[in-house]
């Protein structure tokens, strides 16, 4: 029943952004009995966030990997809540409408991670994520009350003069403005590129 914001992050890779929504899903869902929702593009980063979540029995992925039994065993942690964050592919998502997956519980956050993925250089990866911005703006609606959006992301870069700016096109996109913006520096010091010339 509070007022908040939704947030908009980018910091590079190992920088720490995931502790950024593990830490408040955890304190909201000890306190308050709170869901959240995890967007990840990649199987290998939604089970590598579940691995490194293992002394937390309350969490879990959907994804193309898990048999039906095991969906559906989830999904059920999900609403009788043993289950408080759980991690989903932008198509699991999308194929159905919100309250399939947390039943009557609420939604306490929504993470869109590896967010760049909504602009125009991203949709050739994902179509899926074309739609994602729609789909949270009808998600609120359909839960008649809102609910925070944390996105985040390590390649959108931010350019003043609008000519490739991934920032606004990525809060655009999922209607997120107004937001706060953490716009870190996504250059990564210990990366480098030597060019020679061939013969």
């Amino acid at each position: 029943g509070e007022d908040f914001r939704d947030v908009f992050i980018t910091a590079p890779t190992g920088a720490g952004k995931s502790l950024l929504f593990q830490l408040p899903s955890l304190y909201i869902s000890e306190r308050y009995k709170l869901v959240t929702i995890i967007i990840s593009p990649l199987i290998a980063l939604m089970n590598d966030q579940v691995v490194g979540l293992t002394n937390y029995v309350g969490v879990a992925a959907l994804n193309s990997n898990k048999s039906a039994s095991e969906k559906e065993s989830i999904m059920s942690g999900v609403r009788d809540g043993s289950i408080n964050l759980l991690y989903l592919s932008p198509e699991l998502l999308l194929s159905y409408s919100i309250t399939t997956f947390i039943g009557q519980r609420q939604l306490g956050l929504l993470v869109v991670d590896e967010a760049h993925t909504v602009t125009t250089w991203g949709r050739d990866f994902r179509v899926d994520y074309w739609f994602l911005g729609d789909y949270l703006r009808k998600s609120r609606k359909i839960l008649n009350y809102p609910f925070p959006i944390f996105a985040l992301t390590a390649t959108a870069v931010w350019d003043p003069s609008g000519n490739n700016d991934m920032v606004f096109d990525t809060i655009r996109s999922l209607n997120m403005d107004p937001c706060i913006k953490f716009i870190g520096v996504v250059r990564r010091s210990n990366i480098r590129f030597e060019v020679q010339q061939s013969n």
